[in-house]
């Protein structure tokens, strides 16, 4: 070896712990510097929202025409996938049947999934010998093609949005007894749903689940779920609406408040269960009518609970909940509050007026006692009737 490299080599030697100090001082100076920099900086969350470019017409007609040439991809892809499930070429999707069948049993297979969609545009791309994304010429067959898929595009798509509105009124509390019935509704069946995941592995569940929407897209399926769907669908409502009857009656069975009372009895021997039961009369302000026993479509019945999600028959028909029976000939009005959440037990301050009324906003929320000029936040009103009920004794031994 030279001299010249035997001296490059002891340079570089003495030079390198030099160079990690300085590269480690370096290091450490932009991390305190980042700390301080993001701890105070004017600079937006996200650049990208904080840059785009303002409305321009120019701009909108030059990027419409540009996207409408180019996005023919997408729409190929969609078709490729619709025609694949649709059993088109049945070779075809019966290789991708069994190629989604090996994913769900060895999952590990999904790491080769950019490889093998990597792949497949390479043996595409060598058939065809032609581009791929190729931009498609304005006034082309295949530009009007792109531009037909976006305006039916743009149609699916507001027809779907107009379906979810229309579906808005299950989740916004509009009505709640309709709201608090699919909360509950979705609160067991994700303890059902942790249940059955616990037990039953989830790529079986995959399984099961990416084969029938194979199999369900078959000629012989679509022709059976045609002549067999309407009934399928009558007898699943008939379900449907005898669950939604017991819950009702079983919330309605439900005694509203349990009240303890010691009674002292000949012998001094043992007290009575007393219960407590709460109605709620609702009425709804109607003009050149006024109030009246008349409710919005879907809202709460003329009788119900405190939370109006539970509909009760009139105090005249309303009989005792099941195992008790009144101790009290009438109902009685609760003209001084506070009122009591039946299922909770929570209490409510309200300030009752003249026959018991409480009065509240077009919503039923309670916002105080109000001026009688305040018309918005005295549009309903309910009142409490209550009555006394005892445990019979066939229940009692």
């Amino acid at each position: 070896m030279s001299h010249v490299g035997k001296a490059t080599l002891a340079s570089n030697a003495v030079l390198s712990p030099s160079h990690r100090a300085t590269t480690s001082e370096h290091i450490q100076s932009v991390i305190v510097t980042a700390a301080l920099h993001a701890a105070d900086s004017p600079d937006p969350p996200n650049e990208y929202l904080a840059n785009l470019p303002p409305l321009n017409a120019q701009i909108s007609a030059k990027n419409f025409v540009r996207f409408a040439s180019r996005c023919g991809f997408m729409f190929a892809f969609r078709d490729a996938v619709l025609l694949l499930l649709s059993w088109d070429k049945p070779l075809d999707t019966m290789v991708a049947m069994v190629g989604y069948i090996l994913v769900c049993m060895y999952p590990r297979l999904l790491l080769l999934a950019p490889h093998a969609i990597l792949l497949h545009l390479l043996l595409a791309s060598y058939q065809k010998q032609q581009d791929l994304l190729k931009i498609r010429r304005e006034g082309s067959p295949e530009y009007l093609r792109n531009m037909q898929n976006l305006q039916n595009m743009m149609g699916e798509i507001s027809n779907l949005y107009d379906t979810a509105s229309a579906y808005q009124r299950y989740i916004d509390w509009s009505d709640e007894k309709l709201t608090m019935s699919i909360l509950q509704a979705t609160l067991a069946s994700a303890v059902a749903l942790g249940i059955i995941v616990w037990w039953i592995p989830l790529r079986l569940c995959a399984l099961v689940g990416g084969c029938s929407l194979f199999l369900a897209n078959t000629r012989f399926a679509k022709y059976c779920w045609r002549e067999l769907g309407p009934d399928a669908m009558v007898y699943a409502q008939e379900m449907f609406n005898g669950a939604s009857d017991w819950y009702n009656d079983r919330q309605q069975q439900q005694p509203v408040k349990h009240v303890q009372q010691s009674q002292e009895q000949g012998t001094g021997q043992n007290n009575d269960e007393q219960v407590q039961v709460s109605l709620y009369e609702n009425q709804r302000w109607w003009p050149g009518t006024g109030f009246a026993p008349q409710m919005l479509e879907g809202e709460r019945n003329p009788w119900s609970d405190l939370s109006g999600s539970v509909q009760l028959q009139p105090k005249e028909d309303m009989a005792a909940p099941k195992g008790y029976r009144w101790s009290q000939d009438n109902w009685h009005l609760d003209t001084t509050g506070p009122w009591i959440d039946d299922v909770l037990g929570i209490e409510f301050l309200v300030s009752p007026e003249e026959g018991g009324w409480v009065y509240t906003n077009n919503h039923w929320e309670y916002e105080g006692k109000s001026n009688g000029k305040d018309r918005q936040g005295r549009l309903t009103r309910r009142r409490r009737w209550i009555r006394n009920c005892i445990r019979t004794t066939n229940d009692m031994l």
